[in-house]
């Protein structure tokens, strides 16, 4: 199982874009979680530019405020998704390896910078 987690500090840069992509395809990453993409939304175009078109699945939270978010995906060839669990400053995947049936959570985590955020991170309820 290979994967990658990154702090982007957004996706604005078209080289940004081409280390995920390459990463990908060099490294044969099963999974990859984007901290701090800084976008509202991925479009289903960039998210294939990403994979290069392979069969990936992924999940975007987005942003709160000037910083945040996460973007996670997984290689739905190696791997069986059952749930997503999102809150407010994670996400979680529930995944199990086809090959082996070896069950495990895949969590990224991201706290915001701001102070206007941080006692309601500190006092979330990341593993439940």
């Amino acid at each position: 199982m290979k994967g990658i987690f990154w702090n982007s500090r957004g996706l604005s840069d078209l080289a940004k874009y081409k280390y995920i992509s390459e990463s990908i395809r060099d490294h044969k990453l099963d999974f990859v979680a984007v901290m701090e993409p800084g976008k509202q939304d991925m479009s289903r175009l960039n998210l294939n530019r990403l994979s290069r078109g392979a069969d990936f699945i992924w999940h975007c939270l987005p942003p709160r405020g000037r910083s945040g978010g996460i973007l996670l995906r997984i290689n739905s060839t190696a791997l069986d998704l059952s749930l997503i669990v999102e809150g407010e400053f994670f996400i979680k995947f529930h995944l199990c390896k086809k090959d082996d049936d070896f069950k495990w959570i895949l969590m990224a985590v991201y706290g915001l910078a701001q102070d206007d955020f941080k006692s309601s991170f500190l006092s979330s309820r990341l593993l439940s």
